[in-house]
């Protein structure tokens, strides 16, 4: 019994030193690929570091496409892009961030082409409409006002009038007009963008036009346009025809089967 004991005691002792010397072994092999890992780390760091500040890879070209000459200029100078720069160690999103803060600009692509050049394609904002609202903004192709209008800037577009500062519905309204002109674009009615000098839009979201050629208001309603502006055109000869236009001061078509026509105080 005695001698049993003691081989047991000696079994355990030669398992927790086999355990001892695993888990040692472990701890050692876990140093290890901390030490590489750091000593990677570092050798990426200390490298990075060279390469930006080499010459190699200095910014010599900074080409900008998308938008006019004019801009392209200003495009660089708001970006804060020198060509002292490494093209290694430029911010891409702040560069990207301070372009697409230009009024004129929507949105930014940057590539770097190594080892010299920055291209940076920029898209314009396209203007179809003025708001006027608090003061005249441009208004973009998705309904959006995007810049206050400036006494230089260019203003032939037609107006939209009828919306309230800070409205909660503007922007379903202005995405109504964006869509009517989108129509009158097309080339697919009687009527022109060209042609159309301002949209009144009301609370309800119902639009009034005003024709540039014509002294009166024609009303148009929430929808159905190509309709109601084919039963525009056909009203318009009719009047012409019957020598009455000059005496019109406003027309509805916001009405399925007929047109509402107002002849200074009376109605036909």
């Amino acid at each position: 019994m005695i001698r049993r004991s003691v081989l047991d005691n000696q079994s355990v002792l030669r398992k927790r030193q086999r355990d001892y010397g695993q888990w040692g072994f472990g701890l050692v092999k876990v140093f290890l690929v901390l030490f590489g890992l750091g000593g990677l780390s570092l050798a990426l760091t200390t490298g990075y570091q060279f390469a930006s500040s080499s010459p190699f890879f200095r910014l010599k070209n900074i080409v900008v496409a998308g938008v006019d000459d004019s801009l392209k200029g200003e495009l660089i100078r708001i970006s804060g892009i020198t060509k002292s720069e490494s093209l290694l160690s430029i911010d891409s999103a702040g560069i990207k961030s301070k372009i697409e803060s230009h009024p004129w600009i929507r949105s930014v692509f940057l590539r770097r082409e190594f080892p010299h050049t920055l291209h940076i394609r920029a898209e314009n904002e396209a203007p179809v409409a003025i708001a006027l609202l608090d003061t005249l903004y441009f208004v973009n192709s998705r309904g959006e006002t995007f810049k206050k209008v400036e006494t230089d800037d260019s203003v032939d577009f037609p107006v939209i009038t009828g919306l309230s500062p800070g409205g909660e519905d503007n922007g379903e309204h202005l995405r109504r007009v964006v869509a009517f002109l989108d129509l009158l674009s097309s080339g697919e009615t009687p009527l022109s963008i060209d042609e159309l000098s301002e949209v009144y839009v009301n609370q309800h979201g119902e639009l009034t036009i005003y024709v540039k050629k014509f002294p009166f208001k024609v009303r148009l309603g929430r929808e159905d346009f190509t309709r109601k502006l084919d039963s525009l055109q056909n009203v318009i000869k009719h009047l012409r025809s019957t020598r009455r236009l000059d005496q019109v001061r406003s027309i509805d078509l916001d009405y399925i089967d007929r047109a509402i026509v107002a002849f200074g105080d009376s109605v036909a």
